[in-house]
């Protein structure tokens, strides 16, 4: 016996989806929400497995983690130019999936943003994008890079619009940072098994957790143009060595998180 789907209009006035509202209606083909709606709660629409179509107003500011996980039959869906973060799992598992056409306010991709989306045949990413997780994409090595400021060199992500290291999946564990590079990102090097990273000059920021969760004893080397590191950049069994003098011996001096320092290796 076929399923008798549903195509559901939401109120005028309602202000934010939450995650009672739809989770697991498998009876749902399209969703039509209101320019009132702002916020999408956390797994809103999870569990939609039915849900073909839906329809997100302008003026929605912010989309939760996992509001549409494993809704398998989505075939495309228009993310609001107000939206800046595209959150943890957001369409995790949407594998009915073709088109993502993300905005230029959008500067962050979080973890398993769209895993297991593997019928992506168009894939649009903003200029501006300034943190990107390694598992955000089915394989991220191969759609990142269809976007023309978008490449893959030695194991290292890079935005070419903006000079941002994005992410490593390389299997060496001494790295250096290519030319160019201006920033490491959110996580950058997170369980990417490095011993050692030498940043290159030219780099000036390090950014929020970009050496966590790198192993025991991992060496960073940092030049004397980096002019920003993030307090929650290094993890604390992190060896930094940097110039004398530099900002980045004044951040390890300073910041009252951190221990370890060493001069700068010859």
């Amino acid at each position: 016996m076929d399923l008798l789907l549903t195509d559901v209009e939401i109120p005028e006035g309602t202000i934010e989806i939450t995650e009672t509202t739809f989770h697991n209606h498998r009876l749902v083909a399209s969703v039509k929400i209101p320019d009132s709606v702002l916020v999408i709660r956390e797994r809103a629409f999870a569990d939609c497995v039915n849900l073909k179509k839906i329809e997100l107003p302008a003026g929605i500011m912010a989309i939760a983690k996992g509001a549409f996980y494993n809704c398998a039959n989505l075939e495309s869906v228009n993310i609001p130019e107000q939206v800046s973060t595209i959150e943890e799992g957001v369409f995790e598992d949407c594998s009915g999936l073709e088109s993502i056409v993300l905005p230029e306010n959008v500067t962050a991709i979080r973890d398993r943003a769209f895993k297991n989306c593997t019928g992506i045949k168009n894939l649009v990413l903003p200029d501006n994008l300034i943190s990107c997780s390694a598992t955000a994409f089915p394989n991220s090595r191969k759609y990142l890079p269809i976007n023309k400021n978008y490449k893959y060199q030695d194991g290292m992500m890079i935005n070419t619009y903006n000079n941002m290291l994005l992410f490593y999946t390389g299997e060496a564990t001494e790295v250096k940072t290519p030319k160019d590079i201006k920033g490491i990102a959110f996580r950058a090097f997170s369980n990417s098994g490095v011993k050692s990273v030498r940043v290159r000059e030219g780099v000036t920021s390090i950014s929020d957790e970009a050496f966590v969760d790198v192993g025991c004893e991992t060496k960073v080397i940092l030049p004397e143009s980096v002019d920003y590191i993030d307090n929650s950049a290094f993890d604390k069994n992190v060896k930094v060595y940097c110039h004398k003098g530099s900002y980045a011996e004044g951040w390890c001096r300073n910041n009252p998180d951190y221990s370890q320092l060493a001069d700068e290796e010859a």
